[in-house]
């Protein structure tokens, strides 16, 4: 008998992990974060004070180094350490494209034009409302409105709300005594309801579905910045996954100057050029912060469910049901694909399983590393009987399904590093009509990426506003899609009932409103030294 080849595994590069901001790797996921949006004065002794000002933070930014470390600690504390907000605050620092070249010339370089319009300029494209009247239109946004777009953005994140709001203080002091103008918003995980810590505000559990950055922190052969779970005996899902259904992308889709997808997801694709030659190491961070119209989200899913629930194969369905459907998770992080027949919270909370599913074929079982799946594996749900085509979670990511852009690696370039978090209070009726002075409560959207274009840009206009993209037929995102108004003005998506009959599930309002935000490049430590705080030339 021949023996099989032994397989050929992925030469992951070293990344600069002194040099790139840990935001951007392995990236800032705080459940407390205070972002401090700053204008400053277009004069040379401003500048020169803010370029000061500069550099006397670039020590306190938190390096890609320091941010694994703590958390690696984090992950290896007992539950009581974990809760102890000893460690002190993460700061990062973005430019918007204005801000940017305030400072340095050699930002008109960039290339990407995204990025030089900005997210106010852009917003049409992104599904935004056109119209002046529309509180989702650029001119009505609380942070970000056309010609009052922030030069800077520093975030601030946290173990505990008491620490980031000390350092924030501070921060803001010694912005304040240079005249720079600063609007601070503060975002935090939801520890104002008992189990909803890592929800958003309309109830599901979040960033389950994060993508593994490859890449190794230092020479040693395993010290990988993303965790390995499966054994190595599961070739190739062992190279192609962190977690079990955890995409495992090439650097370059998050950091300038590496490896990019190419078209064998195990083979490093092109290395993303810097251009100009000081943004290597730098990457782009998008900001949006979205307001969450809780109450009318579940009236709808309410009144929806309701008239659903009166035709053939659809009796059971409430509206945590219908919910599920769109998201295509349970308000636990349990995907539907897992939980036919309704929620499992031990599933939801189970890193080996909650992100180990497939749309097109039937999930296999994998030999794991330090623990086991034990709950039954996801079918193959082709034409999203399960979970709808339309569903949340299919219009981001595709896993295993080909799309309007080819087969399964075009997902890879597309993934997002997701690093923000809710802010307000949460609602105390999830039914409850909005107030117009009534409390704000939505979600501070931050995600990083190394094109702003072919990624974020592309997921939101292209496959979570377009009814027919990535895979049709599918319908509306109905959850978080901005979409342009249709001829009738209703959005719709497909679902199936329990023998397969087929309704559309219909929405006029808008639950999810954006209200401000912009386009920033997070620079590398050492660039924001030596050039973009460099002294001015007199």
């Amino acid at each position: 008998m021949t023996a099989k080849p032994a397989p050929i595994w992925p030469e992951e590069p070293v990344l600069d992990m002194a040099d790139i901001q840990g935001i951007a790797v392995p990236g800032f996921f705080k459940p407390y974060q205070t972002l401090l949006g700053v204008r400053y004065t277009r004069a040379p002794q401003p500048i020169d004070a803010l370029k000061q000002f500069l550099r006397k933070l670039a020590p306190d930014i938190a390096t890609a180094a320091a941010t694994l470390r703590d958390r690696r600690q984090h992950r290896g504390a007992t539950p009581a350490a974990k809760r102890a907000p000893r460690s002190p605050p993460l700061i990062a620092i973005g430019f918007s494209y204005q801000g940017l070249l305030g400072l340095t010339p050699g930002a008109s370089e960039i290339p990407s034009l995204a990025f030089k319009n900005g997210l106010a300029r852009r917003s049409a494209l992104l599904g935004d409302p056109t119209d002046p009247a529309d509180p989702g239109n650029p001119v009505n946004w609380k942070v970000g409105q056309p010609n009052k777009e922030l030069d800077i953005l520093i975030i601030i994140a946290g173990n505990g709300r008491a620490g980031v709001a000390r350092r924030a203080h501070t921060i803001e002091r010694a912005l304040a005594g240079i005249k720079a103008h600063v609007i601070r918003q503060d975002g935090n995980v939801r520890d104002d309801v008992p189990g909803q810590k890592g929800h958003e505000h309309f109830g599901f559990d979040d960033g389950v579905s994060q993508p593994g950055i490859r890449g190794r922190a230092t020479a040693r052969a395993t010290d990988f910045i993303t965790e390995r779970h499966i054994d190595r005996s599961e070739f190739p899902a062992a190279a192609l996954f962190g977690y079990p259904g955890q995409d495992l992308v090439w650097p370059g889709e998050f950091v300038i100057g590496y490896p990019q997808t190419g078209p064998d997801p195990l083979i490093p694709g092109p290395v993303l050029a810097p251009q100009p030659s000081w943004t290597r190491n730098g990457s782009f961070l998008v900001y949006r912060r979205l307001r969450q119209d809780v109450g009318l989200f579940w009236r709808t899913m309410r009144a929806e469910a309701a008239r659903l629930a009166r035709l053939p194969g659809f009796a059971n369905l409430d509206d945590v049901e219908l919910a599920a459907k769109l998201v295509g998770r349970r308000l636990s992080g349990a995907p539907v694909n897992r939980t036919p027949a309704g929620d499992d919270p031990a599933l939801g909370g189970d890193q080996l399983a909650n992100n180990h599913f497939r749309f097109d074929s039937d999930t296999p079982q994998l030999t794991l590393v330090g623990g086991k799946d034990g709950f039954p594996p996801a079918k193959a749900d082709p034409i999203g009987s399960v979970c709808p085509l339309a569903a949340h979670i299919r219009k981001v990511n595709t896993r295993d399904s080909p799309s309007d852009t080819g087969g399964r690696s075009s997902t890879y370039e597309r993934r997002i590093l997701r690093v923000g978090v809710p802010f307000g209070p949460s609602a105390t009726d999830r039914y409850a009509v909005s107030r117009s002075h009534g409390p704000d409560r939505g979600l501070l959207f931050l995600s990083i990426q190394s094109s702003i274009e072919e990624q974020f840009e592309f997921l939101q206009a292209r496959w979570m506003n377009d009814d027919s993209r990535p895979k049709s037929p599918s319908g509306n995102d109905m959850v978080v899609g901005q979409n342009a108004p249709t001829a009738d003005g209703v959005r719709r998506c497909s679902i199936f009932g329990s023998g397969l009959q087929q309704s559309a599930v219909e929405a006029t309002g808008q639950f999810v409103i954006p209200t401000g935000g912009g386009y920033f490049f997070v620079p590398a430590i050492g660039a924001l030294v030596s050039v973009i705080a460099a002294s001015s030339p007199r």
